[in-house]
Formats: structure tokens, C-alpha cells, sequence
């Protein structure tokens, strides 16, 4: 068996500091990463222990500067040691890359490192995995991050179907995952509810003279308000008033909506909208407003379900 060592290589700025007292090598690619004891040992606890044992059976380095390699590749150890330097201004590659660099942290028992790692994956890929970030939230213990990704998860519609998978699912228990879902639905129940009863609004001249029940113009014969049957519905502190057809189908419809996906995408989203304002339309006394006050109140709207959904908190223990 040949005896032959691997060649290394010297890792990038800053760690090809020759000043360095200690090189840290990672596996398998070989690349030294010259650092310094009192950095490492100021965040882990592991290896502050590990500088107090005799150091003879460490392999050695240039100007006899142990060398103590790692399991980690030199992509993660890159990345674990930008987090411990206090100037350094570090980025993941990807969200593999920042488990890799987590796992690494509490190996090493660097928790001020892992906590900064949940920090800047959050801010990096919150937009496009939240279902992961949700997952390492939950296996890290990091309940502040698991309320935020849970949140951002009830964009996914029908969320309990099993079409609703993602890559990090084998990272967290059944029970992390069975809460996930009971937050969604919790949140589903609050944000539908926020329709059935008006009374949260605001009394304002501009809440008392809409459309969709009170009539715009006292001149005009408002064929929406001959209909009947016209349900009653409580409006801030006007009373229980008879709202118009087209408004209820569309609260109605934006209830279901909100239902399968409790955020405020789905209020704008919704094809309900259009659907109330065309019909609107055809009635000579709701046509000159319903615009604007459909516009008025679907921001009322999305601002109730908003509030609602923060109400809602996500079981973490």
C-alpha cells in the first residue's frame, strides 16, 4: 500500500493566513484553513477542550503549526469558519450547503455559530423554502423561525394532501409535521370567519356609504336591493344591514379560498373579485362606486385576515 499523502491546498482569503496557530483540514479534498485557537475556542467549546490535550499526534504543518483534520469538506468548513470570524460577512451557496454548515455547528457545539447560521439561511431562502427552513426549525428548537416559516407556509393550498411533500420531510418527526398541519388549518377556520360577520370594521363615513349595502345614490333604483331574500349581515356598528347578492357569493367564495390557503395572496388574487365587481355593474346605482369601494374593502379585508392569522400560534412543544 503506498504511503504517498494526498497534496493539499491552501484555502482562500482569510484563511491562508500564515500567522495562523493552528490548520484545520478538511476531508476529502485536502484544503488547509489556517485560523487561530482563540477564535475556535471562544465559540466551541469542543475545541477548547481539544487545544488543552497534548498535541503530539497531530500531523504537523509549515513552521510546525499542527494540522488537525476534519470530516468536513472544505465547502462547509468554509462556510462554519466565516461564520465564527466576527468581520466576515458570510453567504450559503445553498440551503445544502447551510445544513451542512448547521450540522457542522452543533458537532462542535457552536451555538452562537448555529444560531447565526438560522439567522442567515432565514434571511437567504425564506421566500422559496420555507418548508425546509420550517423543518430545520423544528430540529434545531428554534420556535421564533418555526412560527415565521409556518406563516409563510399557508400560502400552499390544501396543505394535508399527500401532493404536499418536500426534500427536508425525513428531517422532522411525524409530530412537527402533524402541527404543521393543525396550524393550517387553525389559521384556515380564523381567516374563512373573518367573513361572516362584518363587525370588525371600522365606522367610518366611507365603511357607511358602500355599495354592497347601503345604497350610493338615493336617486337611483338599486335592482340589487330588489332582489329577495337578501342576507343580513352585522357591519361595524351599523347594525345587522342587507347586504347585496354579488357581495355575499363573494364573500363566500374568498371564504373558501381562505379556507384551503389562509393568507392575504388569496384575497388578491381571488376570481371572486372580478366576478362581484362584473356583476355590479349591470345595477345602475352600484356601478359608479363599486370599484373603489370593492378596492377600499378588500384591503380592510386582507388587513383583518392578516390580524386574525397572527392570533394563531404554532404548537412547538
Amino acid at each position: 500500500m503506498s504511503n504517498v499523502e494526498e497534496p493539499t491546498t491552501t484555502a482562500k482569503a482569510p484563511f491562508d493566513n500564515p500567522d495562523g496557530d493552528i490548520i484545520l483540514r478538511s476531508t476529502p479534498d485536502h484544503v488547509d484553513f489556517h485560523t487561530f485557537k482563540a477564535i475556535l475556542s471562544l465559540v466551541s467549546p469542543v475545541f477548547k477542550d481539544m487545544f488543552t490535550l497534548p498535541q503530539n499526534d497531530l500531523q504537523s504543518g509549515v513552521s510546525s503549526v499542527s494540522v488537525i483534520p476534519v470530516a468536513e469538506s472544505s465547502t462547509t468548513l468554509e462556510s462554519l469558519l466565516l461564520l465564527c470570524y466576527p468581520a466576515a460577512n458570510p453567504t450559503f451557496d445553498s440551503l445544502d450547503n447551510a445544513k451542512a454548515a448547521m450540522e457542522a455547528a452543533k458537532k462542535y457545539d457552536m451555538q452562537a455559530v448555529l444560531d447565526h447560521a438560522a439567522d442567515l439561511a432565514m434571511s437567504q431562502f425564506l421566500p422559496t423554502h420555507f418548508l425546509e427552513l420550517y423543518a430545520l426549525s423544528c430540529r434545531f428548537g428554534w420556535q421564533h423561525h418555526a412560527q415565521i416559516t409556518a406563516l409563510r407556509a399557508l400560502e400552499i393550498k390544501n396543505l394535508g394532501r399527500p401532493s404536499t411533500e418536500f426534500g427536508s420531510m425525513r428531517d422532522i418527526t411525524a409530530l412537527d409535521h402533524h402541527r404543521l398541519l393543525i396550524y393550517h388549518y387553525a389559521c384556515g377556520v380564523a381567516a374563512q370567519a373573518v367573513g361572516n360577520s362584518l363587525a370588525w370594521l371600522e365606522s367610518t363615513i366611507s365603511s357607511k356609504t358602500m355599495p354592497m349595502w347601503s345604497p350610493s345614490s338615493k336617486d337611483l333604483v338599486c335592482s340589487c336591493r330588489s332582489q329577495t331574500g337578501l342576507k343580513m349581515l352585522q357591519v361595524a356598528d351599523f347594525g345587522n344591514l342587507k347586504i347585496t347578492q354579488w357581495f355575499n357569493e363573494y364573500l363566500v367564495s374568498s371564504g373558501k379560498e381562505l379556507w384551503e390557503r389562509p393568507c392575504e395572496s388569496t384575497i388578491r388574487e381571488s376570481a371572486a373579485y372580478n366576478r362581484a365587481i362584473t356583476e355590479a355593474t349591470k345595477c345602475s346605482a352600484c356601478r359608479s362606486t363599486v370599484v373603489e369601494s370593492m378596492d377600499r374593502f378588500r384591503a380592510w379585508y386582507i388587513a383583518q385576515v392578516r390580524k386574525v392569522v397572527t392570533t394563531v400560534e404554532l404548537a412547538t412543544s
